[in-house]
């Protein structure tokens, strides 16, 4: 099943604008979540969709120093991401993921969350076409494939 998502907000910038349509396909409980991938989340403690990139997987251990992350000690490439002064530590539970946004001072993610964690199960879109976006005017009437119109970031 695929839909599209309106971008609301400015923490995925720029490859996801606030505004934007992106086309997103359902994530079944089966299909493989990797890292790097832009996923719709359904978060409990924000009570609403949001959108985000995949950077920690079940079991590793995320790294933040001065904005620049690293992976079970190895440095992750993010040409993606916006710089940041931000620097902490985290170790990913299993069957649970750790999300950024990529504006990464401008992002409300699993760095501020009371619940830094996000289950699998939350996790119920991923973007498709590589950060391909489509600039439609807020207000226009797009015909939706689900009842989820709009998320944010």
């Amino acid at each position: 099943m695929f839909w599209l998502t309106r971008i609301r907000s400015h923490s995925m910038a720029p490859a996801l604008p606030d505004g934007r349509l992106a086309l997103t396909r359902r994530l079944w409980r089966r299909t493989p979540v990797r890292r790097g991938d832009v996923v719709v989340v359904q978060s409990r403690e924000l009570g609403q969709a949001v959108v985000k990139r995949v950077i920690g997987l079940p079991g590793e251990t995320v790294r933040i120093e001065a904005g620049r992350v690293s992976i079970d000690g190895r440095a992750l490439a993010e040409p993606y991401a916006a710089p940041s002064v931000f620097s902490d530590r985290y170790r990913v539970p299993p069957n649970h993921y750790f999300l950024l946004g990529d504006h990464r001072d401008k992002s409300s993610d699993s760095r501020s969350w009371r619940e830094p964690y996000i289950e699998r199960a939350a996790l119920i879109g991923k973007l498709v076409g590589r950060g391909v976006s489509y600039p439609v005017p807020s207000g226009t009437p797009v015909p939706m494939i689900t009842e989820l119109p709009s998320a944010r970031c």
